[in-house]
């Protein structure tokens, strides 16, 4: 029977309450930003009962949780020091998340009044697409924060990150026969599951290929370039086999714009993410 290693379980015990700490301060800084707004988050979930609001706000604390405990990288002596690099790390983390909330996704989903959709109407669909550009940045996140650049380096692959999302998501709108902005505002959640599954696969696939030692700025570049490349590709690959295989004498754009088939949304939704664990598993 192995000894019980008091002093690593105490510090495991600290950096335990450290997490539940940020998690309590994240989820602070995200009500007084809503309440900026106008709007009490607290009270659209409790009292109004918007579904919509508590989906956003449960992936900001997942997302904030899956940042966190990828990119934390504590090398100092003291327990003390270790603290403050890991709140130094959570601070970035939660800074990031906000920040995608406030830009990034407003890119992804061009022309849409996210804030007024979630919180005003209760719109699930908008919260569910969402909510998978937070869990992506999540991803995006940690790979940046884990790389052993220079911090304006981490900086910088958080931004490429975040425009590479968008550029991917963009596409994939693109790919669509029908309005993916037009089918959310209509409340279709079926059109609300391909876009999550995509925008975390994307995530997913960032991470993998930047972990590792880098091999200097301009080879990492590529090399994310490359595996993105092959991301690209392999979307609409994914999207004609589910309408050959998983969908036979039906397709994606006739179950979710026609029919709204939320089942349709969450079976090409699995298959982005069955593709980028396929592609984040062989880039590691």
């Amino acid at each position: 029977m192995h000894e019980i290693d008091f002093e690593h379980v105490g510090k495991a015990g600290l950096f335990f309450v450290a997490s539940i700490a940020v998690v309590a301060v994240a989820k602070l800084a995200r009500d007084g930003l809503a309440f900026r707004s106008g709007r009490d988050l607290n009270e659209l979930i409790a009292k109004d009962d918007n579904v919509a609001v508590a989906i956003e706000q449960s992936a900001f604390f997942v997302a904030t949780v899956v940042g966190l405990l990828g990119a934390i990288v504590v090398g100092s002596a003291t327990v003390l020091d270790q603290v403050i690099d890991f709140f130094i790390t959570a601070a970035y983390v939660v800074g990031a998340l906000l920040a995608c909330e406030r830009f990034t996704l407003r890119w992804v989903l061009p022309k849409l009044d996210a804030a007024r959709e979630v919180m005003d109407r209760g719109n699930v669909a908008v919260a569910i697409a969402r909510s998978g550009g937070l869990i992506a940045t999540a991803f995006v996140v940690r790979a940046a924060l884990h790389n052993d650049g220079h911090l304006w380096e981490r900086l910088a692959w958080i931004v490429i990150g975040q425009a590479v999302l968008v550029a991917m998501t963009l596409l994939y709108q693109k790919l669509t026969p029908y309005d993916d902005v037009a089918e959310l505002n209509k409340r279709n959640i079926a059109a609300a599951f391909p876009l999550f599954g995509l925008q975390v696969a994307v995530g997913m696939i960032v991470d993998a290929a930047l972990q590792g030692e880098s091999g200097g700025w301009r080879a990492d570049l590529m090399s994310v370039g490359l595996d993105l490349l092959v991301a690209a590709i392999l979307l609409p690959i994914l999207r004609w086999l589910g309408d050959v295989l998983l969908l036979r004498g039906s397709t994606y754009a006739e179950e979710i714009a026609r029919d709204r088939n939320a089942g349709a949304g969450v079976i090409e939704a699995a298959s982005y993410l069955a593709g980028g664990f396929a592609v984040a598993y062989f880039l590691t």
